[in-house]
């Protein structure tokens, strides 16, 4: 008895040296803290209790007569040592709680994030007018699309009047304007744009463009009822002014709009050398949609 107790303890060392290599290469992959919790020695308590858990769950599994070496020897050369480490290690909820931790503070994370703003609503503003004017007809289409602030709008106008040199047919003249747009004052009742951008103008003899500024009013008069304002110019090197004024009832989305409408146009002299000009009012009507 007294020679298999040595030979026990051997076993038991062996067993140790052998189960350490892999319990330092998990702890190590986790985090600095749990390695130096086991320089600290606060992890003996749980080594020493091991090889005695070990040794008593061994010997009352397979036990022999103490006068029965042969068994002692096979029950030394027998590595129980890191079999039972691995149970230790795998029944250490450490990781899976360290794992539940990481995922709880990533949603707290995430829960503790601000509300993202919400996009600026998009206003869109399409239509179209026809008017009399100058003897002729008058044919408007326009497009506006903006947001709290700023925006775009799109114009353009196809003026077909008689001739007027006595020759047959009409004359068409065909005008343009792309503008970036700015709301200057916005309340629940009245916006006030400014506008800015580019003019297009072409007749039979002519195809001319420049600068072209504007500004546009829309006020709430009562209930669904609208007073629509817009002056537009082109100072070079044609000239152009153009403006309207006219009411609008907002039936939903669907907008019925009518009015009078003024334009001047002035070539400067540009096709022949002798400016000509031209002046027209008449009134419009038209409908479209604003949503």
């Amino acid at each position: 008895m007294s020679a298999s107790r040595p030979t026990l303890c051997a076993g038991l060392v062996v067993g140790l040296l052998l189960a350490a290599p892999a319990a330092e290469a998990r702890f190590g992959k986790k985090s600095a803290d749990s390695s130096s919790s086991k320089d600290d020695g606060k992890d003996s308590r749980v080594h020493e209790a091991s090889p005695i858990k070990s040794s008593r769950t061994h010997e009352a599994s397979s036990y022999t007569p103490p006068e029965d070496d042969d068994d002692d020897d096979d029950c030394c050369s027998t590595p129980s040592g890191p079999s039972y480490s691995e149970r230790l290690y795998s029944d250490t909820p450490t990781y899976a709680s360290s794992e539940g931790e990481s995922a709880e503070l990533a949603a707290m994370a995430v829960r503790s994030l601000p509300p993202r703003a919400p996009s600026p609503p998009i206003d869109v503003r399409l239509g179209l007018n026809v008017g009399a004017m100058g003897g002729g007809t008058a044919g408007d289409v326009f497009l506006g699309m903006e947001g709290s602030a700023m925006g775009v709008a799109f114009q353009g106008t196809k003026l077909t009047l008689p001739t007027d040199d006595g020759t047959a047919g009409t004359d068409v003249i065909n005008l343009v304007s792309l503008h970036l747009t700015a709301a200057v004052l916005s309340t629940d009742r009245l916006r006030l744009r400014v506008e800015g951008g580019f003019g297009f103008a072409s007749a039979p003899d002519l195809f001319l463009g420049g600068p072209s500024l504007a500004t546009s009013l829309e006020a709430c008069l009562a209930g669904p009822l609208d007073l629509e304002v817009r002056v537009q110019g082109t100072p070079y090197p044609y000239r152009q002014l153009d403006a309207s004024a006219g009411l609008s009832v907002h039936l939903g989305a669907f907008v019925m709009r009518a009015g009078l409408r003024g334009l001047i146009l002035d070539d400067a002299g540009l096709v022949d050398g002798v400016a000509h000009v031209d002046r027209f009012v008449g009134p419009y009507g038209g409908a479209g949609f604003a949503f």
